[in-house]
C-alpha cells in the first residue's frame, strides 16, 4: 500500500497556534506566506506585538516579525536550505518594508543538522551557542536574531505541541497530549490531533483502551468514535469481536487518506446500529 504523504506543515502551524495560545491577543499567525508571484512561501510569520514579552524559551528572540520555517522528519536542513531561508528574512523585509532589526527567523528541524551548524562555524564564522536544550542561537547573522530548533530535544513542559510533531510516538506520549488538549482550543487541535494520528497509526489501536484517547479522537469527530459510543452504549460482549474488526477496517481508511468527514459517513449505519 502506498504510503500516506503526511502535511507535516498543517501540524507545525497548529503546533505553534498551541505554543503561544496564551499570547494570542499580542500574536497574528500568517501561514505559507507568498514572496512574490511564484511559489515561494515562507512556512510561518508570527507578527507580535512590540511591548509583549513572551515567556517561552524558543521565543526569547522573537521581534516585531518573526519568520518560521519548518523541516519535517522526513526532511533535513542542508547549508542551501539555510541560506533560502536567509535570503526569506532579506525578501520579505524588503517587500514588506521592514527593517531587519525587526526581524528574526527560526528553523525549526527534527534531525541535528551537523554539517549546516559546522559550516556555519567553519564557514560563516558565526557563532553557535546551544541556549537551553535543542535550540542553538546563531551569533553573527546580524541585524537578523537567527536560532535552529531541534524539537526532539526540545523540554516538553516548555513546548510539547512542538517536541511530538512526529513519528513513533509512544502510547504514554499520545495519551500525554490528549490529557493537555482539553486545556486549549478545539479549532487548533483538531488540525494537531489528525496529524498526530496519522503519523502514528501504528500505534492508535494500541492507545484505543485509554479514555483520555477515547474522549479526544470523540471531541475531534474521528471516526474511532465508532469504538468509544459502542462502550458507552454498553455492547455485548458477543459484540467485542465485531468492533475489533471494525476499528481494524477504520485504521486501515486511516492510512489510506480518508478524511474525518468520510470516516464518519462510513460509519455513521454502524453508530446507529449500536444505539438500537
Amino acid at each position: 500500500m502506498k504510503e500516506e504523504r503526511i502535511d507535516w506543515h498543517q501540524g507545525f502551524l497548529s503546533a505553534l497556534r498551541l505554543e503561544f495560545q496564551a499570547y494570542q491577543d499580542a500574536l497574528e499567525f500568517l501561514s505559507e506566506v507568498n514572496l512574490n508571484a511564484k511559489p515561494l512561501r515562507i512556512d510561518a510569520v508570527i507578527k507580535k506585538k512590540r511591548d509583549v514579552v513572551i515567556q517561552k524559551d524558543i521565543a526569547r528572540i522573537f521581534r516585531s516579525i518573526n519568520i518560521l520555517e519548518y523541516k519535517s522528519p522526513e526532511d533535513y536542513l542542508s547549508v542551501d536550505a539555510m541560506y533560502k531561508c536567509l535570503g526569506y528574512c532579506y525578501l520579505y523585509g524588503a517587500l514588506e518594508h521592514h527593517p531587519l532589526t525587526e526581524i528574526s527567523l527560526s528553523v525549526v528541524v527534527s534531525r541535528y543538522p551537523r554539517e549546516t551548524l559546522k559550516h556555519i562555524r567553519e564557514v560563516l564564522e558565526w557563532g553557535v551557542q546551544e541556549q537551553g536544550t535543542g535550540i542553538y542561537l546563531i551569533a553573527g547573522g546580524a541585524p537578523l536574531a537567527i536560532q535552529i530548533i531541534e524539537s526532539g530535544k526540545l523540554d516538553e513542559s516548555e513546548n510539547l505541541w512542538l517536541k511530538d510533531l512526529r513519528h513513533n510516538l509512544m502510547v504514554e506520549n499520545l495519551d500525554r497530549l490528549f490529557r493537555e488538549s482539553k486545556h486549549y482550543k478545539e479549532e487548533y487541535m483538531s488540525a494537531y490531533i489528525d496529524i498526530i494520528l496519522r503519523a502514528n497509526v501504528g500505534r492508535l489501536e494500541e492507545a484505543m483502551s485509554r479514555k483520555t484517547v477515547e474522549e479526544v479522537l470523540i471531541k475531534t469527530g474521528w471516526a474511532a468514535e465508532f469504538e468509544a459510543q459502542g462502550e458507552a452504549r454498553g455492547e455485548a460482549r458477543g459484540k467485542a469481536q465485531e468492533k475489533a474488526s471494525n476499528i481494524k477496517q477504520i485504521l486501515e481508511l486511516l492510512r489510506s487518506g480518508k478524511s474525518v468527514e468520510e470516516l464518519t459517513r462510513i460509519y455513521e449505519e454502524q453508530l446507529n446500529g449500536l444505539s438500537e
